[in-house]
């Protein structure tokens, strides 16, 4: 009688797994790729929604606000900093420290916006589409971290800590209107900043 012994070919199995994980590895990249560019829409649409907070908050304030001649400094906050980099800062960034900026940025941003929409509720109370603007506004960056965070845990990229906002109360009517006015112009600028972030990172990360 003849005994036939059944055997599996470990050749099978070492063709195969190298498949499995390119397949597995190509998902993954497709699904970074989809979560930036979905990500980069968004910075697009916030991008055009803070120029018009900026334009509408400006017409609200009176003189000398809107004239030619007056341009304020702007100044920074905690945990709010100024977005603007050299040309070869910005493109030497890693996609971890570029995200982990607009992350820190965009956390703050809700805080400080509803303390310019208390301030303007106090300055101009009948603005009630300003204020409108300016919720709406915040629950955007809120929804903008969201998608940054979840960019970052596809890319295996475990987020810092971000700097407390530390937002202003109730003063004078000017230092209110200055400081309101920092305020949107930081949202307008890391909106454009954000926006070529995730262009710059769409080009690496093809859908």
């Amino acid at each position: 009688m003849f005994v036939y012994f059944l055997t599996f070919s470990p050749f099978l199995s070492a063709v195969d797994l190298p498949k499995r994980l390119s397949s597995s590895s190509s998902r993954s990249q497709q699904e970074i790729a989809l979560k930036i560019k979905q990500t980069h829409k968004l910075t697009i649409r916030m991008q055009d929604g803070s120029e018009q907070l900026l334009s509408d908050y400006v017409c609200f304030q009176n003189e000398p606000f809107g004239d030619p001649d007056f341009s304020p400094p702007v100044k920074s906050f905690p945990g709010l900093p100024l977005p603007i980099l050299s040309a070869t800062a910005w493109l030497d960034l890693s996609d971890a420290e570029r995200l982990q900026q607009n992350v820190g940025a965009f956390s703050s941003l809700p805080e400080y916006l509803a303390a310019v929409k208390r301030q303007q509720v106090e300055l101009n109370p009948k603005a009630t589409e300003l204020h409108c603007q300016l919720e709406n506004s915040g629950l955007h960056c809120l929804g903008l971290v969201n998608n940054l965070k979840s960019i970052m845990a596809s890319m295996g990229i475990v987020p810092g800590p971000v700097t407390p906002a530390e937002p202003p109360g109730i003063e004078a009517a000017f230092v209110m209107k200055l400081t309101g006015y920092s305020i949107c112009y930081l949202y307008r600028d890391w909106a454009k900043r954000c926006q070529k972030d995730m262009a710059l990172l769409a080009a690496k990360y093809p859908a």
